[in-house]
Formats: structure tokens, sequence, C-alpha cells
């Protein structure tokens, strides 16, 4: 590929990104929200881009050779066939150079040579900023060809440049011409640098639009040039092919080999928006605009929005976004017009005009306000003065926003009215969207339809639906056709007895209670017999109320909460009720309290069985006979009849049952079917019945009658001292065990073996033939006399987990431990000693370990019950470990030797056994002293023969108990730490002087003196002072005294520098 290629494109997008690099790609605001200048993406335009072409080869079918340098490979160009066409789609395709596809004019053999154009016309559809124009020749490229542009639709067509090896001859233009500044830089140039007959093929050749241009660093300040880069369609002309020359013989597979072939289209550009917009989207037409920021408008961005007409339009620089700016008409006018002298005498150029529409004012001094009628709400968008709006039907509010109730969803067409079911429905719809409120157990848009597991919708019942009962088989019911309404009720008037559809109950004439919290049984207390009806299942009236009545003389009288208890089926339910209010009754009739309670609650009782009713009062009821009476109960229900006068009660369910159930409410098993849980009645799960073939089932309880010597709750197992699977299902499933007195056994699944389970104590085996582990004998006489399996004796010496510890025969012990031995583990081995047999040691057997120097045998033999070892002469211990008494130095083979103390010296003959040394000084008559030497300063705790320690670095004294000069004691580690360095230097400087001193006095006359002198520096603080190293000084040798005294002075100044 040519280098020039990339050159050009490089120069190309160089160029495009200075005045581009301030442009922000995603966004028309900086950080803070403030207007800044931004540009769509760049990109291909021409990507999968319809290309025109004067000429494309396959109409009609051709055929056409490739230049390969010296020979010619022929091929086929149809149009009509895929494979073959080269249609101009190829141009602006996805392009790879292994597969390359392209698009093929005609040949020269059809007339396609100068004079005779093809034409390349690529329809933008907007306006966009060109970068670059690269083209990628499958042949040879052109010897000439030309690109023009034009910046609106049938406008003239503008040469933007020309490639040609003959550019005055074809274009009249001078080749390798430039531009200097001040001339127009809108002129198209010419150029022969890609027009040589080579390559053959995959030849390159890029335009890049500012290339050459000088005013192309200065961009935006450039009108000329953003109108030169600006395009809405593109041509490319090629005019003349390049050829050998050999087409002059008029040869037909010559002409057939010279032709036009494009790879590749590409156009590097962007979307044109004038710096207003980030990128561009359809149109309402489906053409290409803008999205235009800034309060701008218009297909490029080219003009301000009509309220934003403050200041004249702008393209956005780097500089300044150029913001179109809203007129300032006070919220009097939504129009306004640009004046230009306006603008330049105020600097504000946006004249406002009448008052907006969709607004008012009272009077022409106000200011103009919107109307903000509902647009969907509203018949109009203008409202009257005093800003009130028309509404729709279904509408309210005064700007006409907002649904009346029963009405939902404003749109265009007003409210809607809602479609919920009373029934099933609370309130009223949602005004939004339409969408019903539906009671807990109702679904539906509507809420006219019950929830899975629920039916009967009702208009009373709060919930909407009633649950399927169905005794928790299935929660799929509905409302029985077959049952109409029924009222089982009863007055309790004595002596009376009801209608058929009431009860009766007596109650003793003497009847009276009063008492706080008093409790009424009405049907089995007092001897009262309850009725009938009241009483056993009452699934029919699932879900309906049960009344209760109170009358008195007064109305306080009458009990203000009464507690229903229900029992029945070995359930106890209760409720708290209060009294339901009553419609007021003509004078002289008696007060009445009803109480009404739902009977969903209590469901297992009433539906099952219930016995008990208990009535119990609140604090302060009072129930005379005479003056407070419980006037009458009512249960709702249902029957079967044919009676059309009584209404239907559709609250009477027909459960549809699973596989297992049956009834009308799933109340029964199914043939073959039988409770999962018989304590739970028909509460419970039916499951298959399964006996195995052994027996029949119990149709509640699904016990098993087994035969066949089978047992378990479905015959699934064979009795105990039988064998066999009783899951075949055959008579022969079960057979006798082969055991000891008929024990059980099992059978080996796989080899058939039956091996016996529960064989006697002590005994194992497939038949209980051999004793197990720890047990000894013949069972079953194998071996000669029967002989009982009796416990292995070993005195406790084995593992009773492992296995094999002892013989099964005889009995003998295999794995003693402890290190026993013996046919019952009753001794310890050799080189042990101790009592096998003693069965409270921990360890019984321990192991003689004879001290190897002191021992006269071998190391392992000891008595067999003490452990004493043979010692030799003066050794002593079990284990002829230590030497006796004032004896020493253990050695293998000889014993001890006699210490060596000095009896006077000595409080005792003893010695130290290993040395036989004395630790003690100071012999005397009295005996030895204690070293005391100090544990911290001392290297050891002995002390030498005249009672000094041996002392650690930096201590001194007798005991190493003081610190040395030069060194002091730290309290953080109890040790001696040498002074810092500048006390080194003066300690130093000490010891070269007392080394001189000490010299001097040896050669001189007052030798008692300088050595009395000696000492005192070794132990006096006083040193320090250098008026008695002075005084020191007068006995050594006058030619050392000035010496001396200078030292001395010299060591006092270093002393107090160092102390400061």
């Amino acid at each position: 590929m040519d280098g020039s290629f990339y050159l050009i494109i490089i120069v190309s997008l160089y160029l495009q990104s200075c005045f581009s690099v301030w442009a922000a790609m995603d966004s028309c605001y900086d950080e803070d929200e403030n207007p800044s200048s931004c540009m769509p993406k760049f990109e291909n335009i021409a990507f999968n881009r319809t290309v025109i072409a004067s000429n494309v080869c396959g109409f009609p079918l051709e055929e056409y050779c490739m230049q390969t340098g010296s020979t010619r490979s022929c091929h086929t160009c149809d149009a009509s066939d895929p494979v073959l066409s080269h249609n101009t789609n190829l141009l602006t395709d996805f392009n790879r150079n292994e597969d390359p596809t392209w698009w093929q004019s005609q040949s020269m053999f059809y007339g396609i040579q100068h004079p005779n154009s093809v034409n390349l016309t690529l329809h933008l559809g907007k306006a966009f900023v060109i970068t670059y124009i690269r083209l990628k020749f499958y042949t040879s490229r052109p010897e000439s060809f030309a690109i023009y542009k034009r910046t609106e639709e049938d406008g003239p067509w503008i040469p933007y440049q020309y490639y040609s090896a003959s550019c005055e001859k074809t274009y009249d233009k001078a080749a390798r011409g430039y531009i200097r500044p001040g001339e127009d830089e809108r002129t198209a140039l010419c150029t022969d640098e890609f027009s040589d007959i080579s390559p053959l093929t995959g030849g390159n050749v890029a335009f890049s639009t500012l290339e050459g241009r000088p005013s192309a660093y200065n961009f935006d300040q450039s009108v000329v040039l953003q109108e030169w880069v600006t395009a809405t369609d593109l041509l490319i002309s090629l005019d003349r092919l390049n050829t050998f020359g050999d087409e002059f013989f008029k040869d037909a597979k010559v002409l057939r080999s010279y032709f036009y072939a494009i790879s590749d289209f590409s156009v590097g550009g962007r979307c044109k928006c004038n710096g207003h917009g980030s990128e561009c989207v359809e149109g309402e037409s489906g053409n290409l605009v803008c999205a235009c920021q800034h309060h701008t408008v218009g297909e490029d961005c080219q003009r301000c929005h009509p309220f934003y007409q403050d200041r004249p339009w702008a393209r956005a620089t780097g500089d300044s976004a150029n913001q179109c700016l809203k007129c300032n008409c006070s919220g009097r006018s939504d129009e306004c017009v640009f004046d230009m002298e306006q603008y330049r005498s105020t600097g504000s150029g946006g004249r406002c005009l009448n008052c907006r529409k969709d607004h008012y004012r009272m009077s022409p001094e106000d200011v103009c306000l919107p109307c903000n009628c509902n647009f969907n709400g509203s018949v109009s968008l203008q409202c009257d003065q005093t800003g009130s709006c028309v509404c729709k039907e279904g509408v309210t509010g005064e700007k006409c926003d907002t649904c009346l109730p029963g009405f939902h969803s404003l749109g265009p067409g007003g409210c809607r009215p809602c479609r919920c079911s009373s029934a099933g429905s609370v309130g009223y719809c949602s005004p939004t969207g339409g969408h019903c409120y539906c009671k807990p157990n109702v679904e539906g848009q509507s809420c006219d339809r019950c929830k899975p597991g629920f039916f009967y919708l009702q208009q009373g019942n709060p919930a909407g639906c009633q649950a399927c009962f169905c005794f928790g088989h299935s929660s799929a019911c509905s409302s029985s056709s077959h049952y109409r309404a029924l009222d089982i009720s009863s007055d309790f008037l004595e002596g009376k007895v009801s209608e058929t559809t009431r009860c009766e109950l007596r109650f003793p004439r003497s009847f009276s209670l009063i008492a706080n919290g008093v409790a009424l049984v009405i049907f089995l207390s007092f001897d009262l017999s309850p009725p009938e009806k009241f009483l056993g299942g009452q699934l029919h009236s699932y879900g309906q109320l049960l009344i209760i009545q109170f009358t008195s003389e007064i109305v306080e009288l009458l009990p203000e909460q009464v507690t229903l208890i229900l029992q029945g089926s070995g359930l106890t339910l209760t409720a708290d009720i209060s009294p339901c209010p009553v419609v007021d009754l003509p004078p002289g009739l008696t007060p009445r309290s009803s109480f009404k309670q739902c009977t969903y609650k209590y469901v297992e009782v009433i539906i099952m069985s219930s016995t008990v009713c208990i009535l119990q009062c609140d604090n302060g009821c009072i129930l005379i006979a005479d003056t407070s009476q419980l006037a009458g109960v009512s249960l709702a229900s249902a029957s079967i009849t044919t009676d059309a006068e009584s209404p239907p009660a559709p609250w009477v369910e027909f459960c549809s049952c699973p596989v297992g159930f049956m009834g009308q409410f799933c109340e029964q098993c199914s043939p073959g079917f039988t409770r999962e849980q018989p304590g739970r009645g028909r509460l419970s799960a039916c499951v298959p019945c399964n006996c195995h073939n052994h027996g029949t089932c119990h149709s509640e309880t699904g016990v098993c009658d087994c035969s066949d010597f089978s047992t378990g709750l479905t015959c699934e197992l064979c009795l105990d001292g039988y064998y066999g699977n009783a899951l075949i299902g055959t008579p022969g499933d079960c057979q006798q065990c082969p055991c000891p007195d008929h024990t059980s056994c099992a059978q080996i699944a796989g080899t058939g073996q039956v091996v016996c389970t529960n064989c006697p104590a002590g005994q194992t085996g497939t038949r209980c033939q051999m004793c197990e582990d720890g047990y000894y004998g013949d069972p079953l006489g194998q071996s000669g006399p029967i002989r009982p399996c009796v416990r292995c004796e070993c005195n406790g010496n084995v593992d009773f987990n492992a296995l094999g510890f002892c013989d099964h025969v005889t009995g003998r012990c295999l794995k003693c431990l402890g290190h026993t031995e013996g046919d019952r583990c009753e001794r310890c081995q050799e080189g042990f000693y101790g009592d096998a047999l003693n069965q409270t040691a921990f360890v019984k057997c321990r192991p003689c370990r004879c001290h190897p120097g002191g021992t006269l045998g071998l190391v392992n033999e000891c008595h067999p019950q003490t452990g004493d070892c043979l010692c030799l002469s003066h050794v002593t211990e079990r284990d002829c470990s230590s030497c006796e008494v004032g004896f020493f130095n253990l050695q293998p083979g000889v014993g001890c030797e006699r210490c060596k103390c000095n009896p006077i010296g000595s409080s005792s003959p003893a010695c130290n056994p290993a040395t036989g040394q004395c630790v003690f000084f100071g012999f005397s008559s009295r005996g030895c002293r204690a070293c005391n030497c100090d544990p911290m300063g001392s290297m050891s705790m002995q002390c030498h023969g005249n009672g000094t320690c041996h002392c650690r670095p930096g201590f001194v004294g007798y005991k190493c108990d003081k610190c040395e000069m030069n060194y002091f004691h730290s309290r953080a580690t109890h040790q001696c730490k040498e002074c810092p360095d500048c006390y080194g230097l003066i300690k130093k400087q000490v010891k070269s002087v007392l080394r001189k001193i000490s010299k001097l006095c040896s050669d001189s006359q007052t030798h008692v003196c300088c050595e009395h002198l000696l000492l005192l520096s070794l132990s006096s603080p006083s040193l320090r002072s250098p008026l008695i190293l002075l005084t020191y000084s007068l006995c050594l040798a006058p030619m050392e005294a000035s010496r001396l005294t200078s030292m001395a002075t010299q060591r006092w100044k270093m002393k107090k520098m160092c102390d400061q």
C-alpha cells in the first residue's frame, strides 16, 4: 500500500483534531453544565450507503480479464448472479483484504474510455463535514479522474480534486499546484501522484479536504474553509483508463482487460451541526437531522429557536458555544423576532410580539400567564379570562387534569369510565391506569373472578370470594347449583315447638343466673338436649352467619359483648363478638340485641362435628329469666330441594377432586386409597392402599391385615424368624430362618445366601456355627463334642475391639498388650517387670532399663516383680544409676570411687556425684561459707577460693554488685551499661596518666606515697577534681609536673563539656 496514502490520512486526522479537540463528543455542556461547543462522532459516513453508478458490468453478461503482469486471467460478470455480480453495494460494504469485493464497470470493449466517463454518486442525505475521501482500486488506478461535491440538493457540482497524469491536457490545471496565502482556498488542485499504471491492483488514493489550505490551522475563523469541507453529495468522475498502449490493436481480450474497479469507497467526516449538536438522528420525514442543543433548530442547527432570538445565530467555536439566548418578554409573549437595530443599540435583539397562545391575563396591564389546560382533558387548550379550562366528559379540575371518581386514564378522549365489578372491587378504580382494587380473594382486570382456590363472589363479603374448603385436598371448586337456602333457627320459647326449619330448646322454669362473667351453656348444660339440626357436620353452613339474639326489658340490661365458644372433634374455637346495629323498634316492643359471627373461622368445628356451644358474657352482663334472656339462635344453611321458591345457595361448594379423593367435598378416599394420617380423619390426604398382595387394607386407618408370614403397616416385612422379600407380592415371599431357636435372619442380595442375624450370645457365622471374637468353643460340635461359646480370659491385657485377639477354639490369647505374654497374658515379657494380673494398675509391665554404666549384667535383666537390676560396687537405685553417699564418678564396669572431701572442711562425707567437688569456700574448723555472688553481675554463682566472684563485663566488686568506672546501672535491664563516648575519652586519658604515675613511682624515692596515691586514684571519685590530680603530680619527677598539670586541666575541661 502506498506510504503517501497513510501520510494523507494522518495529516487529515491531525488537521481535523486542530479544530475539534475542544468538542465534547458526548455532550454539549461541560462538567459545570455550561454550554460548550460539540460535534457528532467522526465516522466513515459512506459505510453501507448506496452509491449510484452510471455504468456497471454484467448488463448484459460479459467476460473480463485481469491484468496480472505477463498473463491475463479471464472471468465472467453477471449482474443477475449475486456471486458473479459487481454492483455498487460492494463499494461501501465491510472490506476485507483477504476476501475482497469490488464494483466494476464495463470494459473498454464496450467503449469505456475518454472522452466517455463513468460517474459514481454518493448522496449523504444532509450536510457533512468532510475530512478525507479514500478510494481503493481493484485494478490499476485511472490515468485521470476527479472528485466533485455539492452543498445542496440539485445544486451545482463543485470540483474538489483532480488526479491525472495529464493535468493540463485533461483538466486545464497545472500539475502539483498549490495555494498561496491570500488566494482562494476553495480552488481544486490537480496532481499526477496517483496516476501511474502500477500497482496493477490494490492502489489507494486519499484526498484530504484541508491539506494544503493555508487557513487550516485557523479553521474556526475561516468561513471559506468551513464551507469548503461541507458537502451533501459526492461524485467520482472516472475519465481516462490507464493502459499499456496495446488497446491500439483492438484485440478483444486486450480491450476486456481495461475497466474501472474499486473495492472500497470510504469518506471520513462528521454530521454537520455547526458545533450545536453531538449526534444526528432520524427526522420526522426519515431524513438525517442534527439533535440540536444550545436552543438551535434546523437540519444543521443553522438557526436559533423561534423564541431564542436575543442575539444573532453563530457557529459554536472552541472559545464560545454561541448558544442562542431566550427573548426576555417578561412572560407576556412566546413570540419574538430578531431586530438587528435593537441589538446594536441595546445588546438585546429579541423584539417581543403578541401575548402568546394558550395564555391569559385579567387585564392588558397584567402579565400573561399560561392556561396550562391539560391537553387530553380539555376541550381546548385556551382557557377563559379567569384561567379556567373547559373539560371533557369525565374530567374535572380547574385545568382539566383529573378524572372524576369512577373514571380513569386521562387520554386524548378524556377519561374512560371504570369497569370494576362492584362485588369484587373496593372503591373506585385507579384514576391513572384504570386498575381496579380487588378484594383479597379476587383477581382480574375488572375484579370479576375469584382467585384460584376461592369461589362464590359476593357483594357483602369483605374478601370478595370465600376459600375453597374441600377438606384441604383441592383448591379447585365452584358454587354448586343443586342447593337451596335453609335457615336453622330456634326462638327458645318454653313449651313451644318451632316450625320445621326451627329447633326446640327447653329451659328449666327456675333457670336464672346473675354474676360477673357468667357462662350460659346452651346445649349440653342443665339437661338441655341439643337440636339435631344444630349438631353434626354443617358443611352447608360454611361461610354463613351464625346469629344470636338477646332480649331484655330495658336496653341497659342487654349484654355489650358475648364470647362464642364452639367445641367438637377434639377442637375448641372462641371469638368475641359485639352486637350488630338494630333498627329502632316500635314503642312497646321488647329491646333486642343481635350478635353475628361468620363461620369462616369455625369451619373445622362447625363442618366436622359441633357438639357444644357456649355463650359467655363480658363483665357486668346480667342474664335473668324475666328481664334479659336468650331470644334466638339462627344459622344459615342449605339443602337439596325441589322448592323453586327457596333462593339458591351458591355458598355451597362443589370440589374438583384430585386422584385418590371423591365426594362433593373430597371428603372420602377413592377405592384403593386410604388415609395418609388416619388420626386427622377427613382432613388427611388419601394415598394408594398397598399391602403387597399379602392382605387387605382398612379404608380409613390404612392398616393391612397381613398373611403369608408378613408384617408391617403395608405387609412390607417378613415376620421375625422368617426371611425373604415381602414386596414381591407372592404367597411364598417369606420362608422360615434356618437358625438356632428359629431366630431372625437375612438374605444377602445378589448371592441369595441366608445369614442369621440374631445368634445367641457369643456365637456368629451365617448359621451361628462358630464363636465370635472374644469367645471360644464349638457350639455346633463341628470338631468334637458340643462346647458352648464362653468369653476368653486374657486378664484385661488385650484390646477387646481388636479382631482375633484370642483363638476361637482353644481360647488362647493371641494379641497380648502392655508387654504381657502367656496363654492368658498372665506375666510380663522378658526385659519388663510388674504384675500382669493387677487390674487396677495403669501400667502393668514396665521396662527394666538398667543403667548401662552401673549394671553388672544386661540392661534388660531385672527382677520380674520388683524390677531391681544387678548393680556394681558402691552403686545404688533400682536401675543402678546412682553412686552411694560418699562416692562419685560412676564408671562402666568399675562402679563408683570414694569422695575425697576433708572432714574438717566438710559437714558431710558426701560430694558431687559427678565431679566429687565441694562447693564451699573459707576452709576452717567451722567449715565453708556461702559465696553470695550477685546473680545479675556474676558469671556464675560459684566463687573463687578467696570468696571473690567472677564478674560480667561492666561489673566490679567482690560480689560483682557494683558498676565499673565509666558504666552506669540501668533500671530497665538491671545491667551495667557503658557511658557515652565523651566519658570514654576521659577514661582513656586517666588510664594513660595512671600508667605513667605507676612507672614514675616505681623509680621515685617516695614510692610509698605514690603507691598510696595510685590506690586512691583507683577507688576515690575525687579524681574528678583537677586540683587533687595536681597534688598527685607533686610525687612525680619535676620534669613531669608541668605536663601532668596541663593534662589535669584538659581533663577537667572535657568533663565540663560532657556534663553540659
